[in-house]
This record gives structure tokens, sequence and C-alpha cells, in this order.
């Protein structure tokens, strides 16, 4: 008995650790992350990171307007992304969370896989897709030249019962 538990363990934690893409999610949740800008006149910088992937830094512009990426949700439901952004010719910058345990609540469209948190980048500041609401929700303002509060302006678009 003790055997045939142990080999069940092992094959569930093998099978989180082959997850590397959101087709590839078999026990936790697919998501995608996808930011767009309508900024087209300067260059924003974005360097995106969780506690075990570094994804580099991605300038959205004229050219580029998206960025996404997607990954398998842990089975903790612990997956954190932040991203710090910044203007090129402007001391504008923010850092913050732009998945976590209670944004996936938000992103979730019922999905096994394709989940997707929707950000959308605005000279006034960042903007979250409410999934469910169906609108985009301000959440963070741009911070000229001081530190990141990081605190959401909409806490309501980030909770839900």
């Amino acid at each position: 008995m003790m055997r045939k538990l142990c080999f069940l363990i092992l094959i569930f934690v093998w099978l989180n650790l082959v997850n590397s893409s959101v087709d590839g999610c078999t026990i936790t949740k697919g998501y995608a992350v996808h930011m767009l800008t309508s900024i087209t006149y300067d260059n924003v910088m974005v360097h995106c990171k969780s506690k075990d992937d570094d994804l580099g830094v991605h300038i959205l512009n004229f050219t580029t307007l998206e960025y996404s990426w997607t990954f398998c949700e842990n089975w903790l439901e612990s997956t954190l992304y932040s991203c710090h952004f910044w203007r090129a010719s402007s001391i504008d910058e923010q850092t913050f969370q732009v998945f976590n345990r209670t944004m996936a609540k938000t992103c979730y469209q019922g999905f096994h896989d394709a989940n997707t948190c929707h950000w959308g980048i605005k000279q006034d500041g960042f903007y979250l897709f409410d999934n469910y609401a169906r609108v985009w929700a301000k959440q963070y303002d741009w911070n000229h030249g001081r530190k990141s509060s990081q605190k959401p302006i909409n806490e309501f678009a980030l909770v839900y019962p």
C-alpha cells in the first residue's frame, strides 16, 4: 500500500515538472500574460520574472505593440510574476505583480488551458482586463521618478467572491 502511494506521489511530481507550456498543463491550469501598449511614440521597456524564470528585457513600441508568455500554474497555486516597466525618454517607471493567486481568479476564463491576463499599457497607467465584467480597470499609475508603491488603484478588479 505504501509503495503504491509513493509511486502515485512520484508520478504527480513528475507530471508537474514536465509541464513547460500552457498546452502541456496536465494537472494545473495554464495561463498567459498578454501586454499591449498604446504608447507608440516612445519605447516602453518591460522586464518580467518569477522566482524560477527571468524572461529578460523586451521593448514595446510602434513596431512591437505586444508581448506575451504562457506558463502552467504550480500545484500550490502560488505562481507569481512581477514586471518592471520604464520609458526610454522619461523618468516614468513602475514595478508590480502581473500575475499572482488573486489575479488568477480575475484572469480565469473557465478553461484548463488558455486563461489569459490582459494588461494594457497607456500614457496614464496600467489596466487589467476584467474577464467577468468585460471592462478594462485601471490598476496602477506611472511613477514619475520615485519608488513604486505597488498598491493597486482599483483593488475590486483583483478580488472576486
